[in-house]
């Protein structure tokens, strides 16, 4: 069961000081969150709102919540990918309305780049479910809460 309720939080801890701040509250569903390649923003995916967005760390818009990409489906989690861009895992796709016929395939996981665009699809046989997607030197990782194995994808 998933529900619209909007009270997650992102949050910063400082080591240093061992101090917590809240960035921002008042999400819908966090899940996943990825810290950019040059450090002035983090990503944050929401399952329910299937949708990513942006925190601005640093900068003229340091403290700016944006929209980032309306997702196909439901994220588990949101990874970089080493290319300037993110790998956003789906537990599951958005309901087809116009579709006649179940998928053999489907959805699974996108690929962002920089600019939210989506740039790349990873689909996987019907039942599959991803909660991970990590890229390192060419090899995608795939992780499931519902599997027991890890697979690999080049």
């Amino acid at each position: 069961m998933m529900n619209e309720d909007a009270t997650g939080r992102l949050l910063k801890y400082d080591a240093t000081t061992k101090q917590v701040t809240v960035l921002k509250d008042g999400l819908p569903y966090p899940n996943g969150v990825a810290v950019s390649h040059d450090r002035t923003y983090v990503v944050v995916a929401h399952t329910m709102p299937c949708k990513a967005h942006r925190y601005y760390l640093q900068g003229p818009n340091a403290g700016h919540y944006e929209l980032l990409a309306d997702l196909p489906g439901y994220p588990d989690n949101v990874r970089r990918d080493g290319k300037g861009g993110y790998w956003v895992a789906l537990n599951q796709e958005k309901g087809r309305p116009n579709a006649t016929m179940a998928p053999v395939k489907h959805l699974v996981g996108v690929r962002l780049d920089g600019n939210s665009v989506q740039v790349e699809e990873l689909t996987a046989a019907k039942g599959v479910t991803l909660s991970e997607v990590t890229e390192m030197n060419g090899t995608k990782w795939l992780g499931s809460v519902e599997h027991w194995n890890l697979t690999t994808s080049a």
